[in-house]
């Protein structure tokens, strides 16, 4: 059985908003549509407004070619950074006592127990549907949106933590 406590932050709740969007097929492919689909859109406006107001459509190209490429290189890296925006606000908005926090976790071969100020929740292994890392936390997911977010430096035997992980729940991929 492992124990141990850590604080919870606003930057870790960030960070987990972050990783989940970057391994969640449904949100990868809504940044494919909208990294491609918005571009090839603008790529057609020359056509609709050339003849509307008698410009040349190859004239009016090479602006929008260019407002395409840089969507497409850009829109990632703000699609990121509008997460970790809005991630921040939802925590600053209203009152999330049980959201952040003092922690404790006890682990064992049945499951997960998490004590905070405004209670405990016990979840057997077979309430964690997969798991995953980054190189400072490790999230332990109780749905397919929320999870237990861990950090590695609070876990004491981290090594015996991704054995009993690696047996107990399917890793995400």
């Amino acid at each position: 059985m492992q124990e141990f406590s850590y604080e919870l932050t606003e930057q870790q709740f960030v960070d987990f908003n972050l990783y989940h969007a970057k391994h969640s097929e449904a949100v990868k492919r809504s940044l494919t549509i909208q990294r491609f689909v918005i571009p090839i859109v603008y790529l057609m406006m020359p056509f609709v407004m050339g003849p509307i107001f008698d410009w040349s459509v190859w004239g009016l190209m090479i602006p929008f070619i260019l407002f395409a490429a840089l969507w497409i290189i850009f829109f990632p890296p703000y699609f990121h950074w509008n997460i970790k925006r809005m991630s921040r606000k939802m925590v600053n908005e209203g009152k999330n006592e049980g959201l952040l926090g003092t922690r404790e976790l006890f682990i064992d071969s049945e499951g997960i127990r998490e004590v905070t100020k405004n209670g405990e929740t016990h979840v057997r292994w077979s309430g964690i549907e997969k798991y995953g890392e980054d190189a400072v936390n490790l999230y332990l997911y109780n749905s397919a949106m929320s999870a237990l977010i861990v950090p590695k430096k609070a876990v004491p035997e981290l090594e015996s933590l991704r054995k009993l992980l690696a047996e107990k729940v399917p890793a995400s991929t």
